[in-house]
């Protein structure tokens, strides 16, 4: 059992209330969690195995804080999402299984949530979050969390943002029905039969890795947008809700989703929108998805890089914009 102890808080818990023994305290247990620590203004806790949920009384405005050491899991997929967890220092690595074997989809730094869109959307933990170094985070419950989004426009506005994007996925999925019965235009082309990239076009997507050149030979123009990239469905699997416009061969374990990510143009410039996909997209080095704090990032002039299904995924593609 873990013991609870009073002692005199660190400078950086300085500025909190005490917490009386009378104010409750529930810790989910992970037995192959590393040492961490918590501190709530003057109350300290120590445990050799913790992570979750702590809760506080709503009224004050105590900063609960909890600290954790270098390959410590701060949730674990599955985990149900009732708390959001905000880093304060160190980076966090979020990870997904894929047939056991762990993927590393991108890592967060300080000043990021993580686990916010559970919390919104009532839906258990999607991924693994992982200290890649020594972490210090801020655990808000869900109306602690609130009232920081109320306080924060720009936070405001990236959540609405990214629920938006969920109606409007969902109203892509009525559209696509449609399609599939016939009442609007057929299927798109593989990638076989794309035409080669057109002088016309400012911008074109092309195979970055080796790997990817033989199923991707020759650079595709943009000018159609959205341009949506997934994977083609094996036996069993039913459509996608969008219709890719590129279509590519992945065997299991899938690192590619049947709708994986999409090439946008808004207000002059490019984007890259992933597409709820299981395994997330990393553009030039910054991770996007469900599992990160935006599911959008803009591109460059120039080339971009873009690796769909993980760090280590070989669907890795060069989008360059004129």
């Amino acid at each position: 059992m873990p013991i609870l102890s009073l002692m005199p808080a660190e400078a950086r818990s300085r500025g909190g209330r005490m917490v009386t023994p009378r104010e409750s305290m529930r810790v989910a247990h992970h037995a192959d969690s590393p040492r961490c620590s918590l501190s709530f203004g003057r109350l300290r806790w120590r445990s050799p195995s913790v992570i979750g949920e702590f809760l506080l009384p709503i009224e004050g405005t105590v900063m609960t804080r909890a600290h954790f050491a270098e390959g410590q899991i701060l949730f674990r997929e599955g985990d149900p999402a009732d708390s959001v967890l905000r880093l304060l220092s160190g980076t966090a690595d979020i990870l997904r299984e894929l047939d056991g074997d762990p993927i590393l989809l991108g890592t967060v730094g300080a000043g990021q949530f993580i686990g916010e869109m559970g919390v919104v959307e009532n839906r258990p933990r999607s991924a693994t979050a992982r200290a890649a170094s020594e972490v210090e985070v801020e655990i808000l419950t869900p109306s602690e969390f609130l009232d920081q989004i109320a306080s924060s426009p720009r936070t405001a506005r990236e959540l609405i943002r990214r629920l938006s994007q969920r109606l409007r996925e969902a109203d892509d999925r009525i559209v696509n029905d449609e399609r599939q019965s016939g009442r609007a235009h057929g299927n798109r082309k593989s990638a076989d039969d794309q035409t080669a990239v057109s002088l016309v076009n400012n911008a074109y997507l092309a195979a970055k890795s080796q790997w990817l050149q033989r199923q991707l030979h020759t650079p595709l123009g943009l000018g159609d947008l959205p341009f949506v990239v997934g994977r083609e469905p094996v036996a069993g699997e039913g459509p996608p809700p969008l219709q890719p416009d590129l279509k590519l061969d992945d065997a299991a374990p899938f690192r590619l989703s049947r709708n994986h990510f999409a090439i946008e143009k808004r207000d002059g410039s490019h984007h890259v929108r992933d597409l709820r996909s299981t395994l997330g997209t990393i553009v030039n080095g910054e991770p996007i998805g469900t599992h990160f704090r935006t599911d959008d990032a803009p591109l460059r002039a120039g080339e971009n890089e873009v690796i769909a299904g993980g760090m280590d995924s070989s669907f890795v593609f060069s989008v360059f914009v004129a």
